[in-house]
């Protein structure tokens, strides 16, 4: 399996790809993905630790919502000591560099449209 490092460069990647094409089709997009990668997207967007981040709720089917600033250089970059890597405290490589597009969470964990869906 991947870790940390290698599921954090591919959220880097996937923001950019998705500003990109949110760039290039009038600014809407549509992606799906699974609960661990959803919340380390989230809390690399967020800068929450990934220690917080899991204990965010994803349920089944739920809708997370992001804004993500498209104009060329509109990035934020995280380096060894944020939060999403323990803050201070961080044992990661001092190296550690990650380029995010500047994104802000409008909704996370939405589920009202599965008011009466049974999901197993």
């Amino acid at each position: 399996g991947e870790n940390a490092r290698e599921v954090l460069t591919r959220v880097s990647s996937a923001l950019q790809t998705l500003s990109q094409t949110a760039s290039q089709n009038g600014g809407s997009i549509f992606a799906v993905s699974h609960s661990t990668y959803l919340r380390m997207l989230l809390a690399a967007i967020t800068d929450t630790s990934l220690a917080e981040a899991a204990l965010f709720e994803q349920k089944n089917g739920c809708i997370n919502v992001l804004d993500i600033d498209t104009r060329p250089g509109a990035t934020v970059t995280l380096t060894s000591n944020c939060k999403l890597l323990g803050g201070p405290i961080s044992n990661v490589e001092k190296d550690f560099k990650l380029e995010l597009p500047i994104t802000s969470l409008v909704r996370m964990n939405e589920v009202r449209h599965l008011e009466g869906v049974n999901l197993v």
